[in-house]
């Protein structure tokens, strides 16, 4: 149970809110999306397995926080922007081609 909100052992920035946020609101325009217009399976070009539109949507974000990590971890601070750009990129990517 947490004693605090938002917990003290984060570091609460106006970045990491944004960020947050922003994932907490795609997942929930996602499943609004699935509700009023319930997506199919089908195989992606790079990936041939079948996969909805959710999963490809978890994939994109588990390659951007990979992508992020390995910038951060080479270039520094100094990449973020750059990581928001391609983060967006291949959620995109991911959602059309996997």
């Amino acid at each position: 149970m947490l004693n605090s909100v938002p917990p003290e052992w984060m570091q609460w920035t106006t970045g990491t809110i944004v960020f947050l946020s922003t994932i907490i609101l795609l997942l929930t325009g996602f499943t609004i999306w699935d509700m009023k217009d319930p997506g199919w399976s089908r195989e992606g070009y790079l990936l041939p397995i079948a996969t909805t539109r959710g999963d490809r949507f978890f994939m994109g974000l588990l390659l951007t926080g990979i992508y992020f990590c390995l910038l951060l971890a080479f270039f520094g601070p100094s990449a973020a922007w750059t990581v928001v750009v391609a983060g967006v990129l291949f959620i995109g990517g991911a959602i059309s081609f996997f």
